[in-house]
């Protein structure tokens, strides 16, 4: 099926679309595109015609079901037992609004948007179902679809670490993970706030940190952070490798640790300390409306590691897999 109209006459008469469809846990090559329903439109909804979307770890994750130590029993539980009670994974889609529901007046046929389906996932599909009222905002003229969708997964993330951590202008932070989504992200967030950021990344990855606004770049090959003295006051671990455990004597008095990443003892640990901030970060429209806003205005770049057409997108779930990616592994689905 080709998306390239997105008239609501072409919608109803399009019975079927291409999907990535995930039938059992596994490696990257249990994800099929195949042919299946395209989703009715009903109430207050909006459907999209997808255009880009992306492969992140929690994508990589659910579908390997990779879950933090001692989250497989609850993570099963809730996304299904032997395999995804939603085939279709997929936090974000760029792309047109197809039609809209009934008495949906915020969004016109025809208009960009980026838009999130949340747990409900969904959008590694050729058409997305959303709450009108839900996770959606347009996405501006000067904004590509590609740049758009990438800065989703790391941006709201980091926006809601800095909001619950009081992250605020002079104080210094590390961020351990610093070359991935949510790290080139958390350091472009940071460096408006107009904080002092160490990055902790490979190498390779030490020129990028610099040009995104890290102050300082620590090469954990060649340096453990934890080791050398210094102290923070916010230190945000976007890899998972960094515990509270490991990084407590690195906190300034009065530090907070932002746990992007944790197993289920570490995140019951976090409940019972006032410095630790820990959980899921929930799409908004006003996260995203802010994403896109700071996209438009040239303060904010998206991290590109590299684009794999749909019918590979497989191939972008290996690349998660190898955990080297830089910043976002985009699947583009449609032409512009």
């Amino acid at each position: 099926m080709s998306a390239s109209s997105s008239s609501p006459e072409r919608v109803r008469r399009c019975v079927l679309m291409k999907a990535a469809v995930c039938k059992r846990y596994g490696p990257p090559e249990v994800v099929e595109v195949r042919d299946v329903p395209t989703p009715k439109l009903a109430g207050n909804r909006v459907l999209i015609e997808a255009l880009a979307t992306t492969v992140n770890s929690g994508d990589a994750r659910i579908r390997a079901a990779n879950f933090p130590r001692g989250m497989a029993v609850p993570a099963r539980l809730s996304l299904g037992i032997t395999k995804p009670r939603k085939s279709i994974l997929g936090f974000y889609v760029a792309g047109r609004v197809a039609a809209a529901g009934e008495g949906v007046t915020a969004f016109q046929t025809g208009e960009r948007v980026i838009a999130s389906p949340g747990f409900a996932f969904g959008a590694h599909a050729e058409y997305v179902i959303v709450p009108a009222d839900g996770a959606i905002a347009r996405i501006p003229e000067n904004v590509s679809t590609h740049d758009a969708v990438a800065v989703c997964f790391g941006g709201e993330t980091a926006l809601h670490f800095f909001e619950k951590g009081k992250l605020v202008a002079g104080q210094s932070l590390l961020i351990n993970g610093a070359a991935g989504a949510v790290g080139t992200m958390a350091i472009q967030l940071a460096a408006r706030v107009g904080a002092e950021i160490t990055a902790v990344c490979s190498a390779a990855n030490a020129e990028l940190a610099a040009n995104l606004g890290a102050h300082h770049v620590i090469d954990y090959a060649k340096d453990d952070f934890t080791r050398n003295g210094r102290q923070y006051d916010v230190i945000m671990d976007a890899h998972g490798n960094a515990p509270y455990s490991r990084v407590r004597g690195s906190l300034a008095p009065e530090g907070r640790f932002l746990m992007v990443v944790g197993t289920l003892g570490q995140l019951v640990g976090a409940s019972v300390r006032k410095n630790v901030i820990a959980g899921t970060a929930a799409s908004s429209a006003a996260f995203l409306d802010r994403l896109m806003e700071l996209l438009a205005r040239g303060e904010l770049r998206s991290v590109i590691d590299s684009v794999f057409p749909f019918d590979r997108i497989v191939d972008a779930h290996r690349r998660v897999d190898t955990g080297h990616k830089t910043g976002n592994v985009v699947v583009a689905i449609a032409e512009p």
